[in-house]
């Protein structure tokens, strides 16, 4: 499991600093660029089992093995379940009220727990009725890094919440916080991780465009709306979607996530 990198976010005059490794406390834990932060005991980053579940006084308690999940990026705390009830209770199991659900994933044999993001479960942050976007939700309650998928459990399917992989548009605070190849640009409030010294798209990432910067081009993100544009970042440093950019290839036609600047 990584560390998580010291991350600056300057705003205004206030600046918070976001480090140390995965735990059971604090569930940290950094991707290639993002704002690390796992919220509950399910999901938590972890390297073996031993890791897991530190807030479960009776490990007996829990209503299965405890695994770490290593296909998962820095490892997924969970344990085996036969139906969704299994998950969330042990005493001091769950520390939020995310739902959570048991599937198979992809060709495990046996049934664990994992956050979830089904359409019933996906609520508005104000409580109310509906639900919001799959990604969108497991962005806020899960973290930034967090992707909404499928489990990939046949026809025991369900849609849950699991690290994505961060590379363009990410948070940073430095390079190391960034996928290889990235650099940090940190003209921009709460970082940007970009391929830097791009002359054409061709040299950017498949999910970015060249975009030309000052004194530098940069492979930006390239999105639709700005729903695009807060995946691997803090929510005080979202970026936007926008059209005002300048492409180093003439006749480029797309949009660019773009953070505010310092």
């Amino acid at each position: 499991m990584r560390k998580l990198v010291g991350y600056l976010l300057a705003l205004g005059a206030a600046a918070v600093a976001f480090s140390g490794c995965g735990s059971d406390d604090d569930n940290s834990g950094s991707g290639s660029g993002g704002s690390g932060g796992r919220p509950d005991q399910t999901g938590a980053a972890c390297e073996a089992p031993a890791d897991c579940y530190g807030n479960v006084a009776d490990k007996a308690t829990l209503q299965g093995e405890v695994r770490c999940l290593d296909k998962i990026r820095d490892g997924y705390c969970t344990h085996v379940c036969d139906s969704d009830a299994d998950c969330c209770a042990a005493d001091g199991e769950c520390k939020t009220g995310i739902k959570q659900v048991c599937s198979p994933f992809s060709s495990e044999p046996d049934k664990t727990c994992f956050l979830s993001c089904e359409p019933a479960d996906r609520v508005p942050e104000d409580g109310g009725s509906g639900n919001v976007g799959e990604q969108e939700y497991c962005q806020r309650e899960a973290g930034p890094e967090f992707i909404c998928r499928s489990s990939g459990g046949g026809n025991q399917n369900r849609k849950i919440c699991v690290p994505g992989d961060c590379g363009s548009g990410a948070d940073c605070a430095t390079d190391g916080d960034c996928a290889t190849d990235l650099t940090c640009f940190t003209a921009f409030l709460g970082g940007y991780c970009a391929r830097k010294g791009c002359q054409t798209n061709a040299e950017c990432p498949a999910d970015s465009a060249c975009v030309k910067g000052d004194p530098d081009n940069y492979c930006a993100k390239r999105c639709d709306q700005d729903a695009d544009c807060t995946f691997c970042r803090h929510r005080d440093v979202w970026a936007s979607c926008s059209d005002e950019v300048t492409f180093a290839e003439s006749g480029t036609t797309a949009k660019a996530c773009l953070p505010p600047r310092k």
